[in-house]
């Protein structure tokens, strides 16, 4: 794994999972610990609940179990918002569900307010942002204008540059 700039002690951890490094023995224990409350926050348990377990199973103190619960939401990602996302999926697919019940029912009504709140779950109705900005395309560029019949002359007139004759005997 590519370091960037200064790292912190989670890198080791990092490390070891992504590239295999291997851990001391304590470190190792360490990295149970973080499973293990990374596990609890994935089962649906709240931070308390989270803490009160692993006190109960490491006899650690609160700063200690405050931490390894940090770091592991430092290691593997926050459990909430991949919670929502799932959650957003979820009931996306409720609504589909609903609106082809309500079809299938005969109730068009119902299967419409289904299928637009299925979409408004996915952000279809949000307008896109633009990638080019059209007034961008409004600054002025500086022109040169002359009326000088020199000038204008030099312009009209083409200067030859370096070039090959092709006679019409190759085709």
């Amino acid at each position: 794994m590519k370091k960037l700039g200064k790292g912190d002690k989670l890198d080791k951890y990092r490390s070891h999972l992504v590239d295999g490094a291997d851990l001391k023995p304590d470190e190792l224990e360490m990295l149970a610990k973080y499973r293990k409350a990374h596990g609890l926050l994935c089962l649906g348990f709240g931070r308390n609940q989270v803490l009160a377990t692993l006190e109960k199973e490491y006899e650690l103190s609160q700063p200690q179990l405050y931490a390894i619960v940090r770091e592991s939401i430092k290691l593997y990602g926050s459990i909430e918002e991949v919670d929502k996302k799932g959650q957003r999926v979820i009931s996306h697919e409720n609504y589909k569900l609903l609106g082809n019940l309500a079809r299938k029912n005969g109730d068009i009504g119902a299967a419409i307010r289904a299928q637009e709140n299925a979409d408004k779950l996915l952000g279809l109705f949000e307008a896109e942002k633009t990638v080019l900005d059209p007034k961008a395309f409004l600054i002025p560029v500086p022109m040169d204008f002359s009326t000088d019949p020199a000038v204008l002359r030099e312009q009209e007139s083409t200067e030859d540059t370096d070039y090959e004759d092709v006679s019409d005997e190759a085709e």
